[in-house]
């Protein structure tokens, strides 16, 4: 006997299905194709009753798509007995090491799953082409991924009930016979049955929060979620944030749970006397938690959070209202509406559509010229302008800061190539550092354009691009054409950065990389069959999602500016493409480079703008 397999069209709806969903999760902070999901809450309730049961199907290539979900949220007992559920007895039934907590290891499914009948039998091998994304642990938290095959091939099939009389009778139904002795989970499965949820921790000089991306079971309901994600607060940041975040202070627990009642979230914490002493204190731990424990409500969706009462020792310290509280300790100054700009003819210019309003360009015209690509900082009346100018056939760092118009430049000394340079948010205004790829190595900057070269450890090859988070304690770096984030640290004006940790990405090859958002990286790339992309790939790599699907040649320069996470503001993509810019797969065209007073004015009706970007 044996079964049809399926045409690939019709496995693809199935699995779709099977997998309650291919796309991302409503609670999702990174967005696909316009507006997309917002961040909220979800009520929670009975995962097991939503998630596919084995008998659902009885095609091979349901049943192990299925399997790929089984994993998903749960106590520890109940995670293995939905494992194990799809392995008969004696089929290779999934234990916990003793000592040990369940370690998920993600998987995003590469094509459709493929069956092929065994001869002689009424069972199937199904083969699963795969990426080993990361694994998955109880606290929310995704690490490195630990394994690399590349591909698994299920034994699917009916399974004999114990005889009775010497007689054996099939136990029913599809099983999966000895499947890899780990757990797995597909990504779209995360997707499905988790929320992504952003906790904060502070820097070590408790000037800026960093975020850590993190997954809640939809299963968790809405009145137990403050109390989890309290309890990851008090875990402390995922291990590669080291050394940009640090935890609660040592001796940090919670008295009981954290009730929403009456539109009030309480939350009694135990800790030292010495870390809450004075208001200022307090105000940062609240504000940690007020970011924390309840996600945003982007403008025009769901309602008021309500309060947050925060108790030290069960005695009250302080009550604010969520929403109001977050406007006004934001983690980072982010606009809706920020102002562009491009290189034209050598000098940079604003680009503006329409009758939007132009703002002078913070350099004087003598020193805007030659210039390939550049930066642009504000932090009140101060400025910043970092510029990348040929040097015969080198190139220099040309760096300004101060009062406008910038009149006096620092140069540094030249290289054979060099990338454009970024800004670090939220460095003392004062003294700004910038960051830089020059000749396959990665620099920081400051005000005197002196390049002190930057040691990244677990990054090999040369370097060729880099894009910092609006946190400013985090990079994403590219080398050899591979993605990789690292937690980074400006305490004391020195910059270091820890351990990096390379991100899986479909894309063959990686050219150029901005943060799109607090969790999120616009990546361009070359995809397997050489068609130059640029996708939002989230910060651990799980969430991949494609922002423009041809770029009609390299991408070389890339730009991005993060969304707010009060309104969750899409704002698209700017890059250069051959030497001509274009903003989310439209070019930019000639008409949109506001005049700049002081340059004379174009003569050159072929001249393009290049190498756009946002101020920040």
């Amino acid at each position: 006997m044996s079964r049809r397999v399926l045409p690939t069209a019709t496995v693809a709806l199935l699995l779709c299905v099977g997998l309650v969903g291919c796309g991302i999760p409503g609670e999702s902070e990174v967005r696909v194709d316009g507006k997309g999901p917002q961040s909220g809450q979800d009520s929670g309730g009975d995962l097991t009753q939503r998630l596919p049961q084995r008998q659902d199907s009885d095609l091979p290539e349901q049943v192990a798509a299925n399997y790929l979900t089984a994993a998903a949220g749960g106590e520890t007992n109940e995670i293995y007995q939905r494992v194990n559920s799809y392995i008969p007895e004696g089929g290779g039934k999934l234990k916990l090491k003793v000592g040990s907590e369940p370690a998920i290891n993600l998987v995003r499914l590469i094509g459709q799953p493929q069956a092929k009948g065994v001869e002689g039998t009424a069972s199937f091998l199904v083969t699963i082409q795969v990426q080993q994304v990361g694994v998955l642990r109880m606290d929310g938290s995704v690490g490195e991924p630990e394994l690399t095959e590349r591909s698994y091939v299920f034994e699917v099939g009916p399974a004999l009930a114990s005889t009775t009389g010497g007689q054996a009778q099939p136990a029913g139904g599809m099983w999966v016979v000895n499947p890899p002795p780990v757990l797995l989970m597909s990504t779209s499965a995360l997707f499905s049955y988790y929320s992504q949820r952003t906790i904060y921790f502070w820097n070590a000089g408790r000037t800026a929060l960093v975020p850590d991306l993190r997954y809640l079971p939809r299963s968790v309901p809405k009145e137990s979620q403050a109390t989890e994600l309290l309890g990851w607060l008090i875990g402390g940041p995922a291990p590669w944030l080291s050394p940009a975040a640090v935890p609660l202070p040592e001796g940090t627990s919670r008295i009981g749970n954290a009730p929403m009642s009456g539109g009030r979230l309480e939350v009694n914490l135990s800790m030292p006397a010495s870390e809450v002493n004075d208001n200022v204190d307090l105000d940062r731990l609240f504000t940690q938690l007020a970011w924390s424990l309840l996600p945003p409500n982007p403008e025009g969706v769901g309602g008021d959070d309500g309060e947050l009462e925060l108790k030290i020792q069960s005695q009250r310290r302080k009550v604010a209202d969520v929403d109001e509280y977050r406007r006004a300790n934001q983690p980072y100054a982010l606009t809706d509406s920020p102002i562009r700009f491009c290189v034209f003819e050598g000098a940079v210019h604003q680009l503006r559509d329409g009758e939007e309003a132009v703002e002078s360009v913070p350099i004087e015209p003598e020193e805007n010229r030659n210039i390939r690509s550049a930066a642009l900082s504000r932090n009140g009346n101060q400025v910043g302008a970092a510029l990348v100018s040929a040097d015969g056939d080198r190139w220099r760092l040309r760096v300004a800061t101060g009062a406008e118009p910038l009149r006096i430049f620092a140069a540094s000394a030249s290289y054979p190539s060099m990338e454009r340079p970024i800004w670090l948010k939220g460095t003392d205004p004062r003294a700004p550092i910038g960051l830089v790829v020059a000749d396959g190595n990665l620099y920081r900057f400051d005000s005197n354009a002196q390049l002190v070269r930057i040691s990244l450890p677990g990054v090999p090859g040369r370097v060729t691009g880099v894009g910092a988070a609006p946190d400013g304690h985090r990079i994403a770096v590219i080398a050899d054409g591979a993605l990789y984030v690292a937690a980074l640290s400006t305490d004391g004006g020195t910059v270091s950065v820890g351990r990096a940790r390379r991100l899986v990405t479909s894309l063959a090859t990686v050219t150029a990389v901005d943060w799109s958002g607090e969790s999120g990286l616009a990546v361009a790339g070359a995809q397997p069959d050489r068609r130059s992309v640029i996708e939002n790939i989230g910060v651990d790599g799980v969430l991949e999602n494609l922002l423009v699907d041809n770029t009609r040649g390299d991408v070389l320069h890339l730009a991005a500016y993060p969304d707010n996470p009060l309104s969750r503001t899409q704002l698209g993509v700017m890059y250069e493409t051959n030497g001509a810019a274009s903003s989310s797969n439209r070019l930019i065209g000639r008409e949109q480079v506001a005049p700049n007073p002081g340059l004379p004015p174009s003569t050159n009706p072929s001249s393009k703008p290049s190498a756009p970007f946002f101020r920040y």
